[in-house]
């Protein structure tokens, strides 16, 4: 039987040995024989062969994050683009046709626009929001339908359950991006998905020092993947998944902090009403989608966006005054960042399309660290008083 080159779902074991894992940065492995040599490769005899197909402290972070995920295994790679890559161009050939919908990443939109028709793939987008949308793009060459949630940065929360029942229908994938909630948090497998891409380099890693994405899923998608991945090259290095490894250890705890320091400050922000216009968060029992969340999230997340009044103006006043809270890029460390998803995460978009998504210039985003609260909502509180 070949043994499989990713990282699978493994029954707990007891502790036994080193209680950090070995770091191997070797680029390749000495055998005996010929046939050791040979067997090896082929992946018939467990071994090193070359790490392009796979290294131990992968394995390791894929056989975590596919315990999390109640997933058969999953596979890695060295950023969450290159995951939704593996995902879209592995599992799609030209004349096929994936649904994407309108709310997500920009890294994806600009994927999904620029790239995929380049190579014959066809995209088709829809609204998850609104009921019907899927059904209208589900063409019959869609092979793969593609949602994020929450989404970025408004924390919409999708029904995927519905969105599942759909694709099912027409014999269609289902892809989810959970980068802005971690398992055990939520477990889009539990609600018909096929596959769960994260970028690692978010949450999982929680400290802003690990660059890496991770697909979750079953067995005959995974082969695939990984074989993707061999010919493609974007293997996750041994330095980056021993980091991972060791953030995995953390997770429960520090989504558990940051998600309550941002239900806080979800609620402090809501009642400054003469400086916020609205606040995004899904633990707000007026968001559009809280009732949804508490169907399917163990926690409604460290991500919140807020819309300051005055506009962009406003907003970067308001940003500039941020003493504690950091002004940069990404999300999901221990460290609380602020971004202005106009300037970064969707910079890329025209006005229209950002508009269309309901993402407005003054709009500045939050993820929420595991700081003291009070200090977040004193910084908050002072930089709004600008």
């Amino acid at each position: 039987m070949t043994l499989r080159p990713y990282g699978c779902r493994e029954d707990p074991a007891p502790p036994l040995g080193p209680l950090a894992p070995d770091l191997t940065r070797a680029t390749t492995f000495a055998y005996t024989t010929a046939e050791e040599l040979r067997a090896v490769g082929m992946g018939e005899i467990p071994g090193e062969f070359y790490p392009r197909y796979g290294h131990p402290l992968g394995r390791l972070f894929e056989s975590k994050v596919a315990g999390l995920e109640e997933a058969d295994g999953a596979v890695a790679f060295s950023s969450g683009l290159a995951a939704i890559h593996a995902v879209f161009c592995g599992l799609l050939a030209a004349g096929d046709a994936i649904a994407v919908s309108r709310q997500v990443y920009g890294g994806v939109e600009a994927m999904v626009s620029e790239d995929l028709p380049r190579f014959g793939i066809e995209v088709l987008r829809f609204d998850p929001f609104v009921d019907g949308s899927l059904e209208r793009a589900l063409k019959e060459n869609v092979k793969l339908v593609h949602v994020e949630t929450p989404t970025n940065p408004l924390c919409r929360v999708v029904k995927l359950k519905s969105i599942a029942e759909a694709a099912r229908k027409r014999g269609a994938l289902v892809c989810v991006d959970a980068t802005f909630l971690p398992p055990p948090f939520q477990r889009p497998l539990r609600h018909g998905a096929d596959l769960v891409v994260h970028s690692a380099t978010k949450i999982l890693g929680g400290h802003s020092d690990a660059q890496a994405g991770v697909v979750s899923s079953r067995h005959e998608l995974l082969a695939r993947l990984e074989s993707f991945r061999r010919r493609t090259g974007a293997i996750l290095a041994p330095d980056t998944a021993w980091l991972l490894v060791r953030s995995l250890a953390t997770l429960d705890l520090r989504t558990r902090r940051a998600a309550d320091n941002a239900a806080r400050l979800a609620r402090f922000l809501a009642g400054v009403r003469d400086r916020v216009e609205k606040v995004h968060y899904a633990g707000l029992p007026e968001h559009p989608d809280h009732d949804v969340a508490r169907e399917c999230m163990g926690t409604f997340g460290c991500m919140l966006s807020f819309e300051v009044r005055g506009g962009l103006p406003q907003a970067v006043r308001v940003y500039d005054r941020l003493r504690l809270i950091a002004r940069a890029v990404s999300l999901g460390g221990v460290e609380t960042l602020a971004s202005i998803p106009l300037h970064t995460s969707h910079a890329m978009l025209s006005a229209e399309e950002r508009a269309s998504a309901g993402i407005v210039d003054g709009l500045i985003r939050l993820s929420v660290g595991i700081e003291p609260y009070e200090a977040l909502e004193s910084d908050l509180a002072v930089a709004l008083a600008a």
